[in-house]
Protein backbone atom coordinates (compact mmCIF):
# COMPACT_ATOMS: atom_id res chain seq x y z
CA UNK A 1 0.00 0.00 0.00
CA UNK A 2 1.71 3.51 -0.81
CA UNK A 3 2.26 5.88 2.08
CA UNK A 4 0.09 8.74 0.72
CA UNK A 5 -3.01 6.17 0.68
CA UNK A 6 -2.20 5.24 4.06
CA UNK A 7 -1.93 8.77 5.10
CA UNK A 8 -5.26 9.66 3.30
CA UNK A 9 -7.19 7.63 5.50
CA UNK A 10 -5.93 8.53 8.51
CA UNK A 11 -6.30 11.99 8.08
CA UNK A 12 -10.20 10.90 6.61
CA UNK A 13 -10.59 9.63 10.09
CA UNK A 14 -13.41 10.85 12.43
CA UNK A 15 -11.50 10.35 15.48
CA UNK A 16 -8.80 12.56 14.09
CA UNK A 17 -8.29 14.68 17.33
CA UNK A 18 -7.97 17.88 15.27
CA UNK A 19 -11.32 19.38 16.54
CA UNK A 20 -13.07 18.90 13.28
CA UNK A 21 -16.58 18.92 14.30
CA UNK A 22 -16.32 22.19 17.09
CA UNK A 23 -18.55 24.14 13.90
CA UNK A 24 -21.73 23.45 12.39
CA UNK A 25 -21.30 25.67 9.57
CA UNK A 26 -24.52 27.83 10.66
CA UNK A 27 -26.68 24.69 10.41
CA UNK A 28 -27.79 24.87 14.34
CA UNK A 29 -28.61 28.44 14.46
CA UNK A 30 -30.59 28.22 11.06
CA UNK A 31 -32.09 25.80 12.83
CA UNK A 32 -33.36 27.02 16.20
CA UNK A 33 -33.88 30.01 14.17
CA UNK A 34 -36.53 27.53 12.29
CA UNK A 35 -34.71 28.70 8.75
CA UNK A 36 -34.42 24.67 8.20
CA UNK A 37 -37.47 22.90 8.89
CA UNK A 38 -37.07 19.09 9.23
CA UNK A 39 -39.74 17.62 7.48
CA UNK A 40 -38.75 19.73 3.89
CA UNK A 41 -38.89 18.43 0.64
CA UNK A 42 -35.66 18.73 -0.60
CA UNK A 43 -36.77 21.21 -3.58
CA UNK A 44 -37.78 23.97 -0.87
CA UNK A 45 -35.54 26.38 0.18
CA UNK A 46 -35.18 25.76 4.05
CA UNK A 47 -34.43 22.24 3.27
CA UNK A 48 -31.62 20.80 4.85
CA UNK A 49 -30.57 19.02 1.36
CA UNK A 50 -30.90 22.79 0.35
CA UNK A 51 -28.55 24.45 2.91
CA UNK A 52 -25.87 21.93 2.27
CA UNK A 53 -25.16 21.92 -1.50
CA UNK A 54 -25.21 25.90 -0.48
CA UNK A 55 -22.51 24.89 1.88
CA UNK A 56 -20.60 22.99 0.23
CA UNK A 57 -20.93 25.71 -2.83
CA UNK A 58 -19.50 28.35 -0.75
CA UNK A 59 -16.76 26.10 0.88
CA UNK A 60 -15.37 25.59 -2.70
CA UNK A 61 -15.48 28.85 -3.69
CA UNK A 62 -14.17 30.67 -0.48
CA UNK A 63 -11.63 28.28 1.79
CA UNK A 64 -10.91 25.74 -0.90
CA UNK A 65 -8.85 28.52 -2.76
CA UNK A 66 -6.92 29.86 0.68
CA UNK A 67 -6.32 25.28 1.35
CA UNK A 68 -4.57 25.17 -2.35
CA UNK A 69 -2.44 28.21 -2.32
CA UNK A 70 -0.86 26.91 1.15
CA UNK A 71 -0.05 23.82 -0.47
CA UNK A 72 1.13 24.64 -3.73
CA UNK A 73 3.54 27.44 -2.52
CA UNK A 74 4.81 24.88 0.50
CA UNK A 75 5.03 21.73 -2.32
CA UNK A 76 7.14 24.55 -4.23
CA UNK A 77 9.33 25.68 -1.92
CA UNK A 78 10.33 22.84 -0.10
CA UNK A 79 11.31 21.44 -3.67
CA UNK A 80 14.60 23.81 -3.08
CA UNK A 81 16.14 21.15 -0.49
CA UNK A 82 14.67 17.95 -2.07
CA UNK A 83 16.86 19.04 -5.38
CA UNK A 84 19.60 20.12 -2.71
CA UNK A 85 19.36 16.12 -1.64
CA UNK A 86 18.88 14.45 -4.84
CA UNK A 87 22.51 16.72 -6.53
CA UNK A 88 24.27 15.40 -3.77
CA UNK A 89 23.41 11.73 -4.71
CA UNK A 90 24.63 12.46 -8.12
CA UNK A 91 27.81 12.88 -6.80
CA UNK A 92 28.31 9.68 -4.90
CA UNK A 93 27.02 10.88 -1.60
CA UNK A 94 24.37 8.56 0.46
CA UNK A 95 21.55 10.72 0.15
CA UNK A 96 20.54 8.91 3.72
CA UNK A 97 23.44 10.76 5.36
CA UNK A 98 22.68 14.07 3.28
CA UNK A 99 21.84 16.93 5.35
CA UNK A 100 20.40 19.70 3.69
CA UNK A 101 22.70 22.94 3.69
CA UNK A 102 21.87 25.32 6.70
CA UNK A 103 21.32 28.38 4.75
CA UNK A 104 19.10 26.53 2.11
CA UNK A 105 16.80 25.26 4.91
CA UNK A 106 16.21 28.30 7.03
CA UNK A 107 16.15 30.37 3.45
CA UNK A 108 13.11 28.16 2.34
CA UNK A 109 11.69 27.79 6.26
CA UNK A 110 11.27 31.29 6.14
CA UNK A 111 10.11 31.67 2.59
CA UNK A 112 7.18 29.11 3.96
CA UNK A 113 6.77 31.16 6.58
CA UNK A 114 6.48 34.12 5.23
CA UNK A 115 3.76 32.90 2.53
CA UNK A 116 1.74 31.15 4.80
CA UNK A 117 1.06 34.16 7.16
CA UNK A 118 0.29 36.40 4.15
CA UNK A 119 -2.16 33.41 3.17
CA UNK A 120 -3.64 33.20 6.60
CA UNK A 121 -3.56 37.36 7.34
CA UNK A 122 -5.88 37.32 4.22
CA UNK A 123 -8.22 34.80 5.40
CA UNK A 124 -8.58 36.68 8.50
CA UNK A 125 -9.37 39.63 7.01
CA UNK A 126 -12.04 37.76 4.72
CA UNK A 127 -13.68 36.69 7.55
CA UNK A 128 -13.41 39.43 9.98
CA UNK A 129 -16.99 40.19 10.26
CA UNK A 130 -17.92 36.62 10.83
CA UNK A 131 -16.52 35.89 14.70
CA UNK A 132 -17.96 32.48 14.88
CA UNK A 133 -16.30 31.33 11.71
CA UNK A 134 -13.04 32.84 12.73
CA UNK A 135 -13.33 30.98 16.04
CA UNK A 136 -14.27 27.98 14.71
CA UNK A 137 -11.44 28.07 11.70
CA UNK A 138 -8.78 28.90 13.79
CA UNK A 139 -9.24 25.82 17.05
CA UNK A 140 -9.26 23.49 13.58
CA UNK A 141 -6.32 24.66 12.53
CA UNK A 142 -4.48 25.04 15.71
CA UNK A 143 -5.32 21.32 16.65
CA UNK A 144 -4.61 20.10 13.26
CA UNK A 145 -1.45 21.60 13.73
CA UNK A 146 -0.40 20.26 17.19
CA UNK A 147 -1.31 16.94 15.77
CA UNK A 148 1.54 17.69 13.18
CA UNK A 149 3.82 18.60 16.04
CA UNK A 150 3.20 16.23 18.39
CA UNK A 151 2.29 13.02 16.30
CA UNK A 152 3.23 12.99 12.45
CA UNK A 153 6.23 14.75 13.07
CA UNK A 154 7.70 11.54 15.42
CA UNK A 155 7.09 9.18 12.22
CA UNK A 156 9.73 7.48 10.66
CA UNK A 157 8.59 8.95 7.41
CA UNK A 158 9.31 12.29 7.98
CA UNK A 159 12.80 11.05 8.75
CA UNK A 160 14.76 12.85 6.15
CA UNK A 161 15.58 16.46 5.20
CA UNK A 162 12.37 17.77 3.70
CA UNK A 163 10.74 16.34 6.63
CA UNK A 164 12.76 17.75 9.06
CA UNK A 165 12.29 21.00 7.25
CA UNK A 166 8.89 20.81 7.57
CA UNK A 167 8.66 19.93 11.11
CA UNK A 168 10.86 22.72 11.66
CA UNK A 169 8.42 24.96 9.85
CA UNK A 170 5.61 23.59 11.53
CA UNK A 171 6.95 24.50 15.40
CA UNK A 172 7.61 27.89 14.19
CA UNK A 173 4.03 28.25 13.13
CA UNK A 174 2.78 27.09 16.12
CA UNK A 175 4.98 29.63 17.97
CA UNK A 176 3.17 32.40 15.86
CA UNK A 177 0.21 31.31 16.65
CA UNK A 178 0.60 31.18 20.42
CA UNK A 179 2.37 34.80 20.03
CA UNK A 180 -0.67 35.93 18.41
CA UNK A 181 1.61 36.62 15.20
CA UNK A 182 -0.77 34.35 12.90
CA UNK A 183 -4.01 32.91 13.07
CA UNK A 184 -3.58 29.37 12.08
CA UNK A 185 -6.93 29.31 9.91
CA UNK A 186 -7.85 25.81 9.09
CA UNK A 187 -7.58 25.85 5.22
CA UNK A 188 -4.14 27.52 5.30
CA UNK A 189 -2.95 24.88 8.13
CA UNK A 190 -4.85 22.00 6.23
CA UNK A 191 -2.77 22.80 3.06
CA UNK A 192 0.34 23.09 4.56
CA UNK A 193 0.12 19.79 6.36
CA UNK A 194 -1.23 17.79 3.59
CA UNK A 195 2.01 19.46 1.48
CA UNK A 196 4.35 18.16 4.51
CA UNK A 197 3.30 14.90 4.56
CA UNK A 198 3.61 14.48 0.96
CA UNK A 199 -0.35 14.46 -0.27
CA UNK A 200 -0.80 15.75 -3.93
CA UNK A 201 -2.78 19.21 -4.81
CA UNK A 202 -5.66 16.62 -6.01
CA UNK A 203 -5.81 14.76 -3.20
CA UNK A 204 -5.47 17.65 -0.72
CA UNK A 205 -8.76 19.19 -2.32
CA UNK A 206 -10.84 16.13 -1.98
CA UNK A 207 -10.12 15.53 1.30
CA UNK A 208 -10.67 18.85 2.02
CA UNK A 209 -14.22 19.06 0.79
CA UNK A 210 -15.27 15.78 1.99
CA UNK A 211 -14.21 16.90 5.69
CA UNK A 212 -16.60 19.69 5.04
CA UNK A 213 -19.85 17.82 4.03
CA UNK A 214 -18.57 14.75 6.96
CA UNK A 215 -18.88 17.90 9.39
CA UNK A 216 -21.78 19.27 8.64
CA UNK A 217 -24.13 15.74 8.50
CA UNK A 218 -22.30 14.91 11.92
CA UNK A 219 -23.46 18.07 13.42
CA UNK A 220 -27.32 17.36 11.31
CA UNK A 221 -27.08 13.50 13.25
CA UNK A 222 -26.03 15.70 16.37
CA UNK A 223 -29.25 17.82 15.52
CA UNK A 224 -31.48 14.95 15.28
CA UNK A 225 -32.18 16.90 11.40
CA UNK A 226 -31.44 13.41 10.03
CA UNK A 227 -30.66 9.92 11.12
CA UNK A 228 -27.30 7.91 10.83
CA UNK A 229 -28.22 5.59 8.20
CA UNK A 230 -30.16 8.84 6.14
CA UNK A 231 -27.43 10.53 6.79
CA UNK A 232 -24.74 7.85 4.74
CA UNK A 233 -27.19 7.63 2.22
CA UNK A 234 -27.41 11.92 1.36
CA UNK A 235 -23.23 11.49 2.12
CA UNK A 236 -22.86 9.47 -1.04
CA UNK A 237 -25.02 11.85 -2.91
CA UNK A 238 -23.21 14.63 -1.97
CA UNK A 239 -20.10 12.55 -4.17
CA UNK A 240 -21.07 13.66 -7.52
CA UNK A 241 -22.15 17.68 -6.35
CA UNK A 242 -18.61 17.58 -4.69
CA UNK A 243 -16.56 16.21 -7.60
CA UNK A 244 -18.22 18.75 -10.17
CA UNK A 245 -17.35 21.62 -7.36
CA UNK A 246 -13.70 20.20 -7.45
CA UNK A 247 -13.94 20.03 -11.35
CA UNK A 248 -15.23 23.79 -11.59
CA UNK A 249 -13.37 25.10 -8.88
CA UNK A 250 -10.18 22.99 -8.05
CA UNK A 251 -7.50 25.46 -10.24
CA UNK A 252 -8.35 28.58 -8.39
CA UNK A 253 -5.90 29.58 -6.01
CA UNK A 254 -6.41 32.78 -3.41
CA UNK A 255 -4.69 35.77 -5.09
CA UNK A 256 -4.56 38.35 -2.88
CA UNK A 257 -1.38 39.98 -3.98
CA UNK A 258 -2.17 40.20 -7.96
CA UNK A 259 -3.24 42.74 -9.86
CA UNK A 260 -5.20 40.72 -11.55
CA UNK A 261 -7.45 40.23 -9.14
CA UNK A 262 -8.15 43.54 -7.91
CA UNK A 263 -11.68 42.72 -6.79
CA UNK A 264 -11.25 39.95 -5.28
CA UNK A 265 -12.57 36.67 -7.20
CA UNK A 266 -10.34 34.16 -6.72
CA UNK A 267 -11.82 33.61 -2.99
CA UNK A 268 -15.40 34.96 -2.81
CA UNK A 269 -18.39 33.91 -0.20
CA UNK A 270 -21.28 32.73 -2.00
CA UNK A 271 -23.67 32.34 0.43
CA UNK A 272 -24.23 35.48 2.28
CA UNK A 273 -27.50 33.95 4.47
CA UNK A 274 -25.28 31.46 5.57
CA UNK A 275 -22.90 33.63 7.10
CA UNK A 276 -25.95 35.48 8.82
CA UNK A 277 -26.81 31.90 10.51
CA UNK A 278 -23.15 31.42 11.55
CA UNK A 279 -22.87 34.95 13.20
CA UNK A 280 -26.41 34.21 15.16
CA UNK A 281 -24.47 31.02 17.08
CA UNK A 282 -23.30 33.09 19.83
CA UNK A 283 -26.91 34.15 20.38
CA UNK A 284 -28.16 30.20 21.01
Amino acid sequence: MERETWLLWLLADSQLPTGGFVASAGLEAAMQARLIRENASETDSDSFIGFIRGSTYNQARFALPFCSRAHEETMHLISRVQSDVKDSATEGVDTDAVKADEDTTDSVATDVIDILQRIDDYHQTMLSSNSVAMRASTAQGGGLLTLFNRGYAHARFMDHARGQLCVAIAKRLQRLARLGEMRAHWPVIFGFVCAAVGISIEHTQQLFMFQFVRQIFSAAIRLNLVGPLRAQALQCDMQLAASDLLEQHAHLRVAFDSPEDVFGESAVYTEPVLELYQGMHDRL
